[in-house]
């Protein structure tokens, strides 16, 4: 096994779909229940006309103990803090409807634990991360030197991908093309300035201006001399 397959197999979505990464227990929920029934009879002791702002405060502040000294004892024992961390700060914001929230999410966590691969969907999915082919991350990675290449690899042919291959393909030999422009490159260079596909056209002229003027000459007289053969071909 090479270097890279070790790097690829440590990435987050080849870890296994069964191996639970946030680990919610029966007590949790519990204490998300005895919270929400405090708070809920705080709040409707609050509503009686027995009562004043300060006193709910106090109150208030007073149920909160409940989340604070389960949070401090997970933190204690260096257990999962995403329940308690949730009651705390819900629960002050929000009161009953807090601990009731916390308590069902609790429920929904136990029934379908959440895999590596789908907490990692998640966050992709919040943050606005395009999802992306694993080649083409691959091909990232290996351009910009986060993976060693790979010397018993294959290399795949630029011209063979430029007549048949997708648009994306396309597109990525060309940029390819363009950051390591090489005279070797000239041929499928030539070969991207007559596809069929305008956008390809425009790329890859794009491509050939940046080229310096010897370069240019060269790409463009070989390009001539092509078409000029192919017309005569087809007048014969």
């Amino acid at each position: 096994m090479t270097s890279v397959d070790h790097t690829l197999l440590a990435q987050p979505d080849q870890a296994p779909l069964d191996h639970a990464v946030l680990e919610v227990e029966s007590r949790d929920v519990l204490v998300c229940l005895v919270y929400f029934a405090v708070s809920l009879a705080i709040l409707v002791f609050a509503m009686s006309p027995l009562t004043n702002t300060s006193a709910f405060i106090a109150l208030h502040v007073a149920s909160l103990s409940l989340p604070g000294a389960f949070f401090a004892l997970r933190f204690h024992r260096n257990a999962e803090l995403t329940i308690p961390a949730l009651l705390l700060v819900t629960g002050f914001a929000c009161g009953p409807l807090g601990g009731l929230g916390c308590a069902f999410m609790g429920l929904a966590l136990r029934r379908r634990r959440p895999s590596p691969s789908r907490l990692h969907y998640w966050y992709e999915y919040i943050a606005g991360v395009v999802a992306r082919d694993r080649i083409v991350r691959i091909y990232d990675e290996l351009s910009s030197g986060r993976l060693p290449p790979d010397p018993a690899s294959e290399v795949p042919r630029f011209r063979p991908i430029l007549h048949g291959g997708s648009t994306e393909e396309q597109q990525r030999v060309l940029a390819v093309i363009g950051r390591r422009y090489h005279a070797d490159f000239r041929s499928a260079l030539r070969d991207a300035l007559r596809n069929k596909d305008s956008f390809i056209r425009a790329q890859a002229a794009a491509v050939a201006s940046r080229l310096d003027i010897e370069e240019k000459k060269r790409l463009w007289s070989t390009a001539q001399t092509t078409a000029r053969n192919l017309r005569i071909a087809d007048e014969c």
